[in-house]
């Protein structure tokens, strides 16, 4: 039976930043995945490195979270192909020009800047290939996108180097607390022991979590996304519509990835997701309304991933209410990619200790009970 200081389950993103910050924390690391390498959400998301558009309540933590994008070689040896190109979102009408109106008001209002409010010109002026409806917009300028699985690999390669070890093919079956900590056991018989353990499932962290008798309500849900060939430039920032299922962005060798929350066909029993072409088509149309230069695209590619979803579209990063030294890490709902260099270093915090840098009590698992 293997020891260790901490237990982290799954080796995805989360998984993989939190391990790297307990290990440069000086702490032995257990870091297992159910899988030969992380493929789900973490590595086919859409990369999107956003603060804009965020829920009031994640603000705080994206921002700081955006710090550390800036500085990845640094933390990671790699800049994990973040372009910091901006991303704009888009009011196709007056209504939507008037809720962004508020809602950057709202922002600065909590003490932060990085969103402005921009006039229709402006926005021609950053997407000239945009030919959709415009009153205007909002605008981070410092936002942008990067490569979920150049990311994934960095941190996940980072952690190891700086000390955790990692287990493949270790789906947990157990976990149970005991005199001296905790037991996680495999499905294959394999047993880990530690003082602390850290669910960072993404959408199996509801499963995880069920194994000490917590509630999580996170609803798996498979997400597509495709991909052109490439095309000569014609777009810096990502884009957005207000009131459409679109993110829209070219990336440096000159392909589009296109997504927008249109939903797979998922079998959770199977871990598998099937793309519904008809949604595909959708988005197709969405593209062509906005963006007409896209005529004569081809589609190289089409995916999908398994994503956690949680009412209230806000994760979790809190300890368990039942169970001290068990804390959960999950549910991020679709846009955790730019959250997870400071989600680990919270998740890190919390786990010996330390007062997180950011305030947390937003992602308490106690506003379920």
């Amino acid at each position: 039976m293997k020891r260790a200081d901490i237990i982290v389950i799954g080796a995805g993103l989360m998984g993989s930043s939190t391990a790297l910050w307990l290990a440069r924390a000086g702490k032995k690391v257990l870091l297992l995945e159910k899988e030969h390498h992380p493929c789900h959400a973490s590595a086919v998301n859409a990369g999107g490195v956003r603060r804009l558009n965020r829920a009031l309540e994640e603000i705080p933590l994206s921002v700081a979270a955006m710090e550390l994008w800036h500085r990845l070689p640094s933390i990671v040896g790699s800049d994990c192909g973040f372009e910091p190109v901006g991303q704009v979102r888009v009011a196709p009408d007056d209504n939507a020009m008037a809720l962004f109106e508020q809602r950057v008001n709202k922002v600065r209002a909590l003490g932060f800047d990085h969103e402005e409010l921009v006039t229709a010109s402006e926005i021609k002026r950053l997407v000239p290939a945009y030919a959709g409806r415009c009153s205007g917009g909002i605008v981070a300028r410092d936002d942008g996108h990067a490569s979920p699985a150049q990311t994934l690999r960095a941190f996940y390669n980072a952690a190891c180097a700086a000390g955790a070890e990692a287990a493949a093919r270790c789906r947990v079956a157990d976990i149970a607390r005991g005199e001296n900590g905790f037991l996680v056991t495999a499905a294959d018989g394999r047993r880990f022991n530690s003082d602390v353990v850290i669910n960072c499932a993404g959408a199996w962290g509801g499963r995880l979590a069920a194994l000490v008798d917590d509630h999580l309500p996170i609803k798996p849900e498979g997400l597509s996304m495709m991909v052109t060939a490439r095309r000569p430039r014609f777009l810096r920032p990502v884009v957005g519509v207000h009131g459409r299922k679109l993110s829209f962005k070219q990336t440096a060798n000159g392909t589009v990835v296109i997504g927008g929350a249109h939903r797979a066909v998922l079998d959770m029993a199977r871990e598998k997701t099937v793309v519904d072409f008809g949604e595909m088509k959708q988005s197709a149309a969405t593209v062509l309304e906005h963006f007409p230069v896209m005529k004569d695209a081809s589609i190289v590619r089409c995916w999908a991933g398994i994503e956690g979803m949680m009412p209230d579209g806000l994760p979790v990063i809190a300890e368990s209410p039942t169970t001290p030294g068990l804390f959960h890490v999950c549910g991020f709902s679709a846009h955790g990619f730019q959250l997870s260099p400071m989600v680990g270093c919270l998740a890190a915090a919390l786990a010996t200790g330390r007062k997180p840098e950011v305030s947390l009590a937003a992602f308490s698992v106690k506003r379920f009970i």
